[in-house]
């Protein structure tokens, strides 16, 4: 009996299946008069042996099973077992091609891996993400009423290389003088500053003045700022002239946005998103109250800010029960505590080589210790980590600095033309 050709079929399938279990890359099928060609990249001969060790078994097994014939019959025989296997091979190929197709690339190409993005730094904190603007209604409400939406940027502002995690500063782009700007969103500091370095970029003429470099660490006895003015400061279709600005030496950024420009145009601070609100006919009573009853709505607890003799922003708090203030900073990555609450909190505090640095070169020890309750008006947080060291007693002393770590955390939008903070508990 002639071999079948279900059977021939039937063992050129199997030999494929078992090429296919090793899983080895194939570039290319080429179905040239009737045979199949293969090329591979990194191809392991004794997969191509396989092939065609299977091949010669179909043609073996057809003629050994086949018995004496004559001349006529053997050849129409073989031309029908040729066909067979030709068909066999076709299919084989054509499967594999389909197999392979989109897992390899096309031969002279490159192959790049594309790293997984890291998770934004400032939500280390975070069990969960925030709701987004437009889960809470803010996008569109603020839209509504004729504020325009600049997406943020969270960037690392220091020469070191940083952890996928690590906090990171919010950036917003502007344009000084219609020049396109990068300044960073800084709620702890009044004036906006710019760079020293890129007066001639924006074609600013520095004045020199008695005003120390200051910072929530103390000021600098021997570095002061300079003066100019911009005559055109624009956030979007906000636009703001001969705006006031300091001069500092900024590193890594053409400067600072400061927190009484951004009152000016009624500006509304989405840390989590991040994005940053603001209307050209500035802050808006009405506007201001259908905030305050969306974001309590969305489960929001609102805590007023006011405005310190040196016009930082500030908000009533508590460390273990002991009563303080604390500064709403956004250009701090860390939020701190000066050590006497800490004494007087009976707080333990662990030394570490950490030196933290503000504007001026002013420096302080860094210790941490875990709070058991950090208390932001009515807005509770348990069990938080927090940073100790010495600030400064003056005239308008606070004890303590609220940055961005924290307010990302607790997903902080600030209503700056309003004076008001809204903060919400991550969802687990």
């Amino acid at each position: 009996m002639p071999a079948s050709p279900g059977l021939a079929l039937a063992v050129t399938s199997n030999a494929i299946t078992k090429i296919l279990g090793t899983q080895r890359k194939v570039t290319a099928f080429a179905l040239t008069g009737g045979f199949c060609r293969v090329n591979q990249i990194a191809a392991n001969q004794k997969h191509l042996s396989a092939l065609t060790s299977s091949v010669c078994r179909t043609y073996t097994f057809g003629l050994l099973s086949e018995p004496r014939l004559d001349s006529e019959r053997y050849v129409a025989f073989r031309r029908h077992m040729m066909r067979v296997t030709h068909r066999v091979l076709a299919i084989a190929g054509l499967y594999l091609c389909q197999q392979v197709t989109g897992q390899v690339p096309a031969p002279g190409s490159t192959t790049t891996k594309v790293p997984v993005p890291a998770a934004p730094g400032s939500e280390a904190k975070s069990t969960g993400k925030k709701p987004t603007a437009g889960n809470t209604g803010l996008s569109r409400l603020l839209k509504q009423g004729g504020f325009e939406i600049l997406k943020l940027e969270r960037k690392n502002l220091t020469d070191q290389k940083i952890r996928k995690r690590q906090l990171k500063h919010l950036i917003v782009e502007v344009e000084l003088n219609q020049i396109s700007a990068s300044l960073m969103v800084d709620t702890g500091t009044p004036t906006t500053n710019i760079a020293r370095d890129k007066l001639q970029k924006f074609s600013l003429t520095e004045q020199e003045s008695s005003s120390r470099v200051t910072s929530p660490l103390g000021a600098a006895p021997d570095k002061f700022y300079g003066i100019a003015k911009l005559n055109t400061l624009a956030m979007g279709n906000c636009v703001m002239q001969d705006v006031p600005v300091l001069i500092d030496a900024i590193p890594f950024i053409d400067g600072v946005l400061g927190s009484d420009d951004m009152r000016r145009v009624g500006a509304v601070l989405d840390c989590g998103e991040p994005a940053l609100y603001c209307a050209p006919h500035g802050p808006g009573a009405d506007t201001s109250n259908k905030l305050a009853a969306t974001m309590e709505a969305a489960g929001f607890t609102k805590v007023p800010m006011r405005l310190r003799s040196d016009h930082r922003l500030e908000v009533s708090c508590s460390i273990d029960g002991i009563p303080s203030t604390i500064i709403v900073d956004t250009g701090s990555l860390i939020t701190c505590a000066d050590n006497s609450i800490a004494a007087t909190a009976a707080i333990t505090t662990k030394r570490t080589t950490t030196v933290v640095l503000g504007s001026g070169g002013a420096s302080a020890q860094v210790r941490i210790g875990r709070v058991k309750q950090l208390a932001i008006g009515d807005f509770k947080i348990r069990g938080v980590d927090i940073v100790f060291v010495d600030l400064p007693k003056n005239d308008s002393p606070s004890a303590c600095i609220l940055g961005i770590g924290e307010l990302v955390s607790n997903n902080a939008i600030l209503d700056l033309g309003a004076l008001s903070l809204y903060l919400q508990h991550p969802h687990n």
